[in-house]
């Protein structure tokens, strides 16, 4: 089941992020504190939080928000499926879940950043299999070695002014 994520979330939203070996120290620090900001006022602004559960256990989850200064673009700054339940289709489902979201609140455009190094490897393939474009990648940008790489991909229609 899908539901809005809650501030009791966010210990087991850390914790699966942790464990899922995808991320550093410092991002997993970063969400806790982008959870805090999200439950205190984000939510606000129209940034958006999403956790898989079943049986009680919190399996993947989402968060989201338009990017500032443009026209109907969102960036997905998180997704996450637990160790246990990664390559099972779930994450796929959570990335269509947040497309249609955003097609729903009028978005047009949905942007994701991931690393380049090998160990990333797999994210970027997911992507890729969900039909995102690579349209930026920016050596040594996160380290020397560890550049960005920016997907993109149209969810909703074009409006032409």
């Amino acid at each position: 089941m899908l539901r809005p994520i809650t501030p009791a979330d966010t210990d087991v939203l850390v914790e699966l992020t942790d464990e899922t070996g995808f991320f550093k120290p410092m991002e997993v620090e970063t969400l806790r504190e982008v959870l805090d900001d999200y439950h205190a006022v984000n939510h606000i602004h129209n940034h958006r939080g999403f956790a898989w559960e079943e049986g009680g256990k919190v399996l993947g989850y989402v968060y989201y928000a338009p990017a500032a200064m443009t026209d109907r673009t969102w960036y997905l700054y998180w997704i996450a499926v637990s160790k246990d339940t990664q390559g099972q289709g779930l994450g796929g489902r959570l990335l269509e879940f947040v497309e249609q979201d955003i097609r729903d609140q009028g978005g047009r455009l949905l942007l994701i950043e991931t690393s380049s190094t090998p160990h990333y490897e797999p994210t970027r393939r997911f992507y890729l299999k969900y039909g995102y474009t690579l349209a930026a990648n920016i050596p040594d940008y996160y380290a020397d070695g560890d550049g960005l790489v920016v997907f993109s991909k149209r969810v909703g229609r074009m409006v032409v002014v």
